[in-house]
């Protein structure tokens, strides 16, 4: 039986894969070919509205893209199973989930750099209610946010 992609439109299940997820993969515009990057991430999803949220280096190639060109393309999934299909040795299939999506990335200040690195740590397992960021700390790296402009979570399934 041939895999299928179905779409998932509930929020909790979108929300089940963007807490299970560990990477998102944004790509930035780099002329001829993009540049993709994986990234840890927080994130905010909140009537329908989704934001990514990345910490990273202040310079840097990425910071050179966004600068030049803020349009963003971000993928995250979340691997379920590989199913093996007869005999072939070449029929693997894989189960996942995913979420891929196009927004606009920019590089965020004040409370939103703080809401955008406690999202980020609430997400790996930190305890971001606790802690106080120095001006030195907040001041040694950017906060990245994308506000997807539009996203669409799949299911890949071989069982259908």
């Amino acid at each position: 039986m041939e895999p299928r992609d179905i779409e998932i439109t509930n929020f909790d299940k979108i929300e089940h894969l963007l807490r299970a997820a560990r990477v998102c993969r944004i790509g930035l515009n780099d002329g001829k070919f993009p540049y993709i990057v994986p990234m840890c991430f927080g994130y905010n999803l909140e009537g329908g509205k989704l934001e990514l949220y990345f910490s990273t280096e202040e310079k840097g190639k990425k910071m050179d893209l966004l600068k030049a060109d803020n349009n963003a393309a971000f993928e995250i999934d979340k691997l379920i199973d590989i199913v093996k299909e007869g005999d072939n040795t070449l029929g693997f299939k894989a189960q996942y989930r995913s979420i891929t999506g196009t927004g606009m990335i920019e590089a965020v200040t004040g409370i939103d750099k703080i809401t955008g690195l406690n999202l980020i740590m609430k997400k790996y397992g930190g305890n971001p209610a606790n802690t106080k960021y120095s001006e030195q700390t907040l001041n040694s790296f950017a906060v990245l946010k994308l506000t997807a402009d539009e996203f669409c979570c799949k299911e890949h399934n071989t069982n259908r």
